[in-house]
Order: C-alpha cells, then sequence, then structure tokens
C-alpha cells in the first residue's frame, strides 16, 4: 500500500477500500475500489486523471449532501 502527492497537493493513500485522499490533513473523499496503480502508466501515475477522479467524486459527494435536506 502506497501514498501518492498530486500537482494540487492532495495525499492519496491506499487502503484495503480503495484510495484515501486528504487535503491538509483533512479527508476530502475515498475512491472506492482503486487502486494508485490504475493510474500508472509506463510506471508514471497520471496526474490528470487521478485528480479528475478526485474532483467528480467530490462534486457527487456535494451534490448527495446537498440533496439530503431536500427530501
Amino acid at each position: 500500500m502506497g501514498t501518492y502527492e498530486t500537482e494540487l497537493g492532495y495525499i492519496v493513500t491506499e487502503t484495503i477500500d480503495g484510495l484515501d485522499v486528504t487535503d491538509d490533513g483533512e479527508f476530502v473523499c475515498e475512491l472506492r475500489g482503486k487502486c494508485l496503480d490504475d493510474y500508472r502508466y509506463d510506471g508514471d501515475i497520471d496526474d490528470d486523471k487521478l485528480e479528475t477522479d478526485i474532483k467528480e467524486t467530490i462534486e457527487v459527494e456535494d451534490f448527495l449532501e446537498s440533496q439530503q435536506g431536500n427530501c
């Protein structure tokens, strides 16, 4: 299990369940079922693809959270 820092400063840590993402020590999101190798091409991690998945996950979680109060 490894740890990786993206260009935007997210710290991505592999866990049994997937990738935990933190920013300045605060939990941001989890990419369930993913590992760093899913983003590795020719030995290097594709920051753009990883950060896109992080941003999309954050957007979905924010949307779902905003909808909880509308039921």
